[in-house]
């Protein structure tokens, strides 16, 4: 990406004038229209004309691809949904408007959590707006289907696979998961995190540090990681994580692993939480908190001016609408001063998780989703965790060696 930023630069200089705000971003689910509904919602009250770029594609890679092409093409959105390191990756070439005046008005310092903080802001201070804190490593569960086959609920791994098992064997879906690389490798985190702990998903998975990769632990972590794709059946269909949640809906399917953008999904369907679809920690997950976080970026441009830009920013950092949006997302807010009372249960839940994570050391980013590393080591270590899961002719050692290398050509 980076070898692009200078004729991304020319091509923003060059951009032609458009009608409305347009927002790039990837909320396509039911409930993460029904929040879009909301932010919608928003902007008419406050008379800001939009016009929404909805990408297909849940993890967000399809819309990065978009936004460097349009970027490139001078035809770049004004605003644009990000997570994590992309945010300073686009700042460092001086393309995104400042939000430090209304952060300063309106104390986003102290009104936002210091993680939110420090993901929003780089060297020039805002340059990004915190929407939501999404918790990635839940077990969600069909409780129908766990009575039926006379099953409890795994909190560890090594009975994760024995109910997986038995289930398969009564001929019922075990995990809903599709092919998708990301969602594949967000069950690779949660089994990293299960099986070896939070300091040593860390040095793995974060700080790249070559000597635990290359470990007995890292060796099992995969191992159970084969385990599961054989469960599967490695030839997984090609969907989206809501239609694999609509197989947990349908009673088709026993577990999904995942964020919960999936309560959204039930909430916006109206299916009973937690009763019909349960929601428990990942198995294993001792209070860890695997997070990633939704955040807007504003950019620079000739029909996108900043004064638009600020008065944008003030009406979704308002607290009324960040509450009413994470309620429908099934997120929870990134401001710390919103009551959670009338969320649903799992929200309090995660809500709880989250404090007594950030207080213990335990809030951790999430690698496949953009949180952790710059994007170009995330994708090329997403491709070999994904590629081993796959094809079964890949060895746990074949996968290591190839994640140290670009552990080395990180540094």
């Amino acid at each position: 990406m980076q070898r692009l930023f200078p004729i991304i630069l020319l091509a923003f200089i060059s951009n032609s004038a458009l009608a409305n705000t347009e927002i790039l971003h990837w909320w396509t689910s039911p409930g993460e229209q029904a929040a879009l509904h909301v932010l919608e919602q928003q902007l008419n009250d406050h008379n800001i004309s939009y016009t929404p770029s909805a990408v297909i594609g849940g993890g967000g890679d399809t819309a990065m691809m978009v936004l460097q092409a349009r970027a490139l093409a001078g035809n770049a959105p004004d605003i644009v949904q990000l997570e994590g390191p992309n945010i300073k990756a686009w700042d460092d070439i001086g393309l995104l408007y400042s939000l430090n005046s209304i952060a300063k008005d309106e104390h986003w310092d102290e009104k936002f959590y210091p993680l939110s903080v420090n993901i929003n802001k780089t060297s020039h201070g805002y340059v990004a707006l915190p929407l939501s804190l999404h918790r990635l490593n839940w077990l969600w569960v069909n409780q129908r289907l766990l009575k039926r086959l006379q099953l409890s609920v795994p909190t560890n791994w090594t009975d994760m696979l024995e109910v997986m098992e038995k289930a398969k064997n009564a001929g019922v879906q075990p995990l809903a998961l599709g092919a998708r690389q990301w969602q594949v490798n967000q069950l690779f985190e949660s089994i990293v995190i299960g099986t070896g702990g939070v300091d040593f998903y860390l040095s793995t998975l974060v700080d790249l540090d070559v000597k635990k990769i290359n470990s007995a632990q890292m060796r099992y972590a995969l191992n159970v990681f084969r385990r599961i794709s054989k469960i599967t059946g490695q030839t997984l269909p090609n969907m989206d994580w809501d239609t694999a949640t609509k197989q947990l809906i349908d009673d088709k399917a026993l577990f999904q692993i995942g964020g919960d953008w999936i309560l959204g999904d039930l909430l916006a369907q109206q299916i009973a939480v937690p009763n019909h679809i349960g929601c428990y920690s990942a198995p294993s997950a001792v209070n860890s908190y695997l997070y990633n976080m939704d955040s807007l970026i504003f950019v620079k441009s000739k029909h996108f001016e900043h004064s638009t830009a600020i008065n944008i920013a003030k009406a979704l950092a308002d607290k009324a609408f960040q509450t009413q949006f994470n309620r429908s997302k099934g997120s929870i807010p990134s401001r710390r001063d919103i009551a959670i009372d009338d969320f649903n249960d799992c929200q309090k839940k995660s809500y709880d998780d989250f404090h007594y994570a950030i207080n213990n050391g335990l809030a951790i980013p999430s690698m496949t989703d953009s949180m952790a590393i710059n994007p170009v080591a995330q994708q090329a270590i997403n491709s070999e965790i994904y590629r081993f899961f796959r094809n079964s002719a890949v060895s746990d050692n074949d996968v290591i060696t190839r994640i140290i290398s670009i552990a080395e050509s990180n540094e």
